[in-house]
């Protein structure tokens, strides 16, 4: 409400000023021609960038960039209940290496659950911070939650980012158990970026096993609008600058669908929408085929028709309107597969 309150009286402010500015004859020196330029142009984009959000078709990943700035200001500055008695917790030198560690409510059940959630951002923004909302909601269900950052591509990789997501692991579970869990049982997710961080941990055992791990621990995977197929992602900056060129062995691993196989008998709730214009639906649908045929019954894929990438994504954590009841969908899973 803030922003919006606050883009439109911007709006409204520039374009009277750049009307008296046009109608006036008072500034005749360079300097103030130049300036009356710029402004006349602010003025311009502003107006361009409200009509793009009413014009441009849902599902193009036009439409999602121009809502994209209005996004991550309302993740980083909306009024979120955030879960409670949170620490930051410190897993490595780099200040991205951290994560926000959420004790399970007092009595719960369910404290030996542990979720770990990886936020989106097309791995190269973002921050555990902006899904406070899905913290509160986490643990007022009852789980411990373990929310990590991590480094960032164009200047880390690959596998910088799995070297960070192992880290924070290894030492969640320390810390957790330093908190009292010594029987700790896993739930992976991630949003958009993060789904994809968190299937190629789940779906690499061999990667469990090198990390010192049981990966019968795991007892599932949410995905929601993840990254699950990226060799059907198009080939942009954002996405090469993570898994290197499309002919590098990285390009190959980076990609989820490459690691299913019939061990992988974990439950994965994947949420996705057919109007996503970042992660085609077409993709993941492909990735959620591929595993349903190489191990049946364990994957729960329910249909967003209109959903968009941000909506399902986060944007229903301060927009009503975007809450299509993927909350509840989520809940009810989680509850299904930590019993």
């Amino acid at each position: 409400m803030f922003f919006d309150l606050f883009f439109y009286t911007l709006l409204v402010l520039t374009i009277f000023g750049s009307y008296k500015i046009i109608k006036s004859t008072a500034a005749q020196n360079k300097f103030l021609k130049v300036l009356k330029f710029l402004f006349v142009l602010f003025t311009a984009s502003l107006c361009l960038l409200l009509l793009l959000q009413w014009t441009l078709p849902k599902g193009s990943k036009y439409q999602e960039a121009v809502h994209l700035p209005r996004h991550l200001w309302m993740l980083d500055h909306a009024d979120f209940e955030d879960g409670l008695h949170k620490q930051k917790v410190v897993y490595g030198n780099h200040p991205r290496q951290y994560y926000h560690y959420y004790p399970a409510l007092e009595n719960s059940q369910k404290k030996n659950t542990i979720i770990v959630y990886l936020h989106g951002g097309g791995w190269c923004l973002g921050s555990p911070n902006q899904h406070r909302y899905l913290a509160h909601l986490l643990q007022q269900a009852g789980y411990t939650l373990v929310f990590p950052a991590y480094r960032l591509t164009p200047e880390f990789g690959y596998k910088d980012l799995q070297e960070d997501v192992n880290k924070a692991l290894l030492h969640s579970l320390d810390f957790t158990k330093e908190q009292g869990i010594h029987t700790p049982t896993i739930i992976l997710g991630g949003s958009s970026a993060g789904g994809n961080l968190a299937s190629l941990l789940a779906y690499d055992e061999n990667r469990w096993a090198n990390l010192g791990l049981d990966r019968s621990m795991l007892k599932g995977v949410f995905s929601i609008v993840g990254a699950l197929n990226t060799s059907k992602m198009e080939q942009t900056f954002t996405l090469l600058n993570y898994t290197g060129p499309a002919d590098s062995l990285s390009y190959t691993l980076a990609n989820p669908l490459t690691w299913i196989s019939p061990q992988d008998t974990f439950p994965f709730l994947c949420l996705h929408g057919k109007k996503d214009g970042l992660v085609s639906y077409d993709a993941v649908l492909e990735f959620c085929n591929t595993l349903d045929q190489t191990v049946p019954n364990v994957l729960h894929f329910p249909s967003y028709d209109n959903a968009t990438h941000l909506g399902l994504g986060a944007a229903w954590y301060y927009d009503k309107n975007e809450n299509l009841g993927q909350d509840t969908v989520l809940i009810n899973w989680l509850d299904a597969v930590s019993n």
